[in-house]
């Protein structure tokens, strides 16, 4: 046995509990092993065993260090220059111990074996990037990443036996942590940096620099890549290709290496602005703006370099990592340079507010005016009290403008001071404000900008009085000029309900040539209404909609007026867009055509619920169906629905729907489907919901009962309804009587049968599932009525279903047997009663009966108990006579049908329908049946002339 194998045998004994601490070292000392840290598995060898080429030759060297069998080093490629350092080392150290000779040597062995594992890494990037696979900044970026990786230490885990062998990593992770605690105390060797070309490399490294400067340019590039294959990680052979790049004028090239140069020797912030520069000039700014961050790192506090990253960044569309960047800006800039910080909090400002971040913008202005309040300016108090509107902070518009505007603010009641009466602002409405009002005294220098805002902060602060003096200085210029001060003044009012105030102001800038706008217009016609003046409101929202034909609430609302005036069809005409398409000619293209957009979703059902209150159905179902079919288009579109709504669940049947749509002409064979333009989720779903309802209900009174049913379907089989379980199971009730009415028995039937199942008490789904049944002469049902029986044993109408298939099979017994259990279940029910008489009386006009008139007296006692229940009605009489007839017994027939023939039918609280419930005609004919085969002609006649003559 080799001792390697030896070696690896005890090891395994060790771990496995076999072989004690003590022995395991007695056995270490005799071999002459200083440490088993170099017996760990490298990366990309087994941790089964020391059975690899590469672990025996580092068992071999240990040994050997040890004073044990002393052996050659199998390692990596470069061990000349790890002799070359051997030899040096040694010489410096001198009369050093043995045992730092061997810690030397055996850390040297642990940063080789460290260096080689990632040197193919770096070689590959370094490749990929130079290829132009790579660019810069993902170079840089997964350099960083695996740096990050080499400095994590991996968690030691638990050491557990392995199948092929043992861990030993994991075995002597221990063992490595005392040993580097024993070697804390002694002296280190110097360590060459790693980045930096070892002396064997050094001389070629020379040679390069001397051939460069000789210009042999391309011996120098050879040389430098030698050392670049041999050593990846040092930056100078780099540095040295990129000036000889840049001499032979490839600057692509040379900027390619000066940018590995400077990775592997970041600390030089100067080096990467100038590589930033570089990029910059081969218009490459995702590139320089990597340097610029690269020299930041460095160099943080660099304000010339946080402002070039910071504008690039804003030329890259970048505007929030900008604006970061100009954050630190101006915690740099000195306080000498204000003007300059106050430009910047500009910027900023206008930034911050053109990306939605309104509070950071105030929170930027409001540190530079505590910064820097000499500085500030008219303009810069415009911007900051504009931001203050926006964000309704009108108590802090007086207290800026009060502090850097001069603007003094009092009280009618004694308070003077500034801040005094600004602190009453704070103050609960007491609901007297037009007793206290606030006096503003401004300077005469104050833009006419700021003094409006101002007036417009007091109107939202009900402090009218205080504000009229500004809004006449406002009055006195033109219309035409100040606009836009108009306007704000005049939507303050509206806000807070000043409409009389308002009014005047609006009235004056829709009669200027520059505000004649839809927009102004608007404003004025919700004064108008807000003011009761309906005529005048509907003629200015006229106006909006003539100017903005798109602007959906302003049709709304005129068409609201028009129909408080009592002028439906007005009312009818502001909802609709415009006279229909024509037709496209020859001339328009088909893109054209689709280009142009459909009527606003929103308008059409405003105008359905308008047409509905009025009862003009034929136009509501027009307009609804048009919404319908967009909302549940995807299965509006197809037209074998039936294939998609049998499908139980909706998973099922979004797959179904979907296999139609992807088949060869499957989009598109069933129903048209109109474009509508503006958002289908701007209706809610429960207005949509309601909208789906009034339209099967109209078109089943209309009778279109084909298009109820795909409509309902379509909503079934759509996506829209699937997550509410109330509208799915509705809805599924609605393609129920949908199918019902549009004598699709068969699609009726696969819907009833699961409702049945579910419900089994309900008497209303008894009586469809009988009525589907007797329409659809299917006999299906039979075998579904059996089965259900099994489950449901005690359910009166189950039984007597079961009961007639049996009758009309003609399996009397069977029938017998199941109205017998009915009338077990309910003794009251004489409905159960008649069917048993009735069996009776089939069994004894079979010829095969034995006992007939036992037979017959039975069925007779259960018609006359039937006869005693249901009392001395129409109907009873009617039953009893005709199974009388039946079985030939006339005269006693003609007793019963005379008494049934006098008497009224029952009485149902509506004589609409009585007419059902007469049998006076079906009386009338049997009679006269029976009158005719005994031979009075003239008597039949008369019956049938009184009764069943139309």
């Amino acid at each position: 046995m080799s001792s390697a194998e030896e070696i690896e045998r005890r090891v395994a004994q060790y771990l496995r509990g076999e072989v004690s601490f003590q022995e395991f070292d007695a056995f270490r000392q005799e071999r002459g092993i200083q440490s088993f840290v170099q017996l760990a598995p490298q990366p990309g060898t087994s941790t089964g065993g020391l059975t690899g080429v590469g672990q025996t030759g580092r068992l071999l060297r240990t040994m050997g260090e040890g004073g044990g069998a002393a052996g050659p080093s199998y390692n990596d490629d470069s061990s000349d220059d790890d002799d070359y350092l051997d030899n040096d080392d040694s010489a410096k150290r001198g009369d050093d111990s043995d045992e730092d000779d061997e810690n030397e040597e055996e850390m040297e062995v642990v940063e080789e074996e460290g260096s080689s594992t990632t040197n193919p890494v770096d070689t590959s990037l370094t490749a990929k990037y130079l290829e132009g696979k790579l660019s810069f900044s993902e170079f840089a970026e997964l350099m960083e990443q695996e740096e990050d990786d080499g400095k994590e230490t991996p968690k030691p885990a638990a050491v557990e036996p392995n199948k092929k062998g043992v861990d030993i990593s994991e075995a002597f992770s221990l063992e490595l942590a005392l040993e580097q605690e024993e070697r804390k105390g002694r002296k280190r060797p110097k360590r060459r940096r790693i980045n930096e070309v070892p002396k064997p490399l050094r001389g070629l490294m020379g040679e390069a620099n001397l051939r460069f400067a000789r210009g042999k340019y391309d011996d120098a590039i050879k040389m430098c890549m030698e050392v670049i294959r041999q050593v990846p990680h040092c930056y100078e052979p780099f540095s040295t290709a990129a000036m000889v790049y840049e001499e032979k004028g490839d600057m692509e090239r040379s900027l390619q290496f000066a940018l590995i140069a400077a990775h592997l020797n970041p600390q030089d912030p100067e080096e990467w602005v100038k590589l930033a520069e570089v990029s910059l000039e081969q218009n490459n700014i995702s590139q320089a703006i990597t340097c610029y961050k690269k020299a930041l790192r460095y160099d943080p506090n660099n304000i010339g370099i946080l402002w070039e990253q910071a504008n690039l960044l804003e030329q890259t569309q970048e505007p929030r990592k900008a604006l970061e960047g100009y954050q630190q800006i101006l915690k740099l800039l000195p306080e000498k340079e204000g003007n300059k910080y106050m430009d910047l909090m500009r910027d900023m400002s206008k930034t911050y507010h053109a990306t939605g971040e309104t509070e950071t913008a105030i929170e930027t202005m409001q540190a530079a005016f505590t910064k820097h309040p000499t500085l500030v300016t008219f303009e810069d108090v415009n911007m900051l009290t504009e931001l203050y509107i926006t964000m309704k902070q009108y108590r802090h518009v007086l207290e800026a403008m009060s502090s850097y505007c001069s603007v003094q603010l009092s009280w009618q009641g004694g308070v003077t001071d500034t801040m005094a009466a600004l602190d009453r602002l704070g103050m609960p409405d007491t609901g007297q404000q037009e007793t206290q009002v606030m006096q503003c005294t401004i300077p005469p220098e104050t833009p006419i900008d700021l003094s409006i805002k101002l007036a417009v902060s007091l109107v939202h602060l009900r402090y009218l009085g205080a504000a009229k003096p500004l809004v006449d200085m406002l009055l006195q210029e033109s219309a035409e000029d100040m606009g836009d001060l108009y306007l704000d003044i005049a939507e303050a009012y509206v806000d807070v309900g000043e409409y009389d105030s308002a009014r005047p102001i609006l009235a004056m800038l829709v009669n200027t040539d520059r505000y004649n706008l839809a927009a102004v217009w608007l404003r004025y016609a919700e004064c108008l209404n807000a003011l009761g003046k309906t005529e005048h409101a509907v003629q200015s929202y006229a106006k909006v909609v003539e100017m903005a034909p798109s602007h959906l609430g302003a049709r709304l609302s005129l068409s609201a007026l028009q129909q408080q005036l009592g002028r439906p069809e007005e009312a009818l005409q502001a909802l609709s867009e415009g006279a229909p398409a024509a037709m496209p000619t020859a001339v328009e293209t088909a893109a054209e055509v689709s280009s142009q957009p459909g009527p606003d979703v929103q308008l059409l059902h405003h105008k359905s619920t308008l047409l509905y209150s009025q009862g003009r159905m034929e136009d509501f179902l027009d307009t609804s169906l048009l919404m319908l079919s967009k909302y549940f288009e995807e299965a509006y579109q197809q037209q074998n629905l039936q294939l998609v709504v049998t499908k139980l669940t909706s998973r099922r049947r979004k797959y179904q729907l979907n296999a139609l749509r992807d088949e060869p002409g499957g989009t598109g064979q069933g129903r048209h489907v109109v474009d509508l333009s503006g958002k289908l989720s701007s209706i809610s779903k429960l207005e949509w919901w309601d909208l789906l309802c009034k339209a099967s209900r109209c078109l089943a009174r209309l009778g279109r009962t084909e298009e109820v049913e795909h409509l309902t379907m379509a909503a079934l089989a759509s996506p829209q309804f699937e997550k509410d379980a109330a509208k799915q199971k509705e809805l599924k009730y609605m393609v129920l009587s949908a199918c019902c009415l549009n004598k699709n028995y068969r699609m009726a039937y696969f819907f009833v049968r699961p409702m049945i199942m579910e419900n089994t008490e309900v008497n209303q789904l008894w009586n469809v599932f009988s009525q589907i049944t007797t329409s659809s002469e299917d006999a299906r049902h039979h075998r579904f009525c059996l089965r259900l029986m099994i489950k449901n044993q005690n359910n009166i109408a189950l039984s007597f279903l079961n009961g007639h298939n049996s009758l009309i099979s003609g399996t009397y017994k069977h029938a017998l047997g199941e109205y017998v259990r009915a009338y077990r279940l309910d003794p009251g029910n004489p409905m159960s009663l008649l069917l048993i008489g009735v069996t009776f009386f089939h069994m004894a006009s079979q010829k095969y009966t034995i006992k007939r008139h036992f037979v017959l007296v039975q069925g007779m006692s259960f018609l006359n108990e039937y006869l005693i229940q249901r009392g001395e009605t129409q109907e009873a009489y009617y039953n009893v006579g005709r199974a009388l007839h039946q079985l030939g017994l006339e005269h006693l027939a003609i007793h019963y049908y005379q008494k049934a023939l006098h008497m009224d039918p029952p009485d149902v609280g509506d004589t609409k329908f009585s007419y059902l419930l007469d049998l006076r005609s079906e009386i009338a004919y049997n009679l006269a049946l029976i009158y005719s085969n005994s031979g009075s002609k003239n008597l039949a006649k008369l019956l049938l002339d009184q009764y069943c003559v139309v």
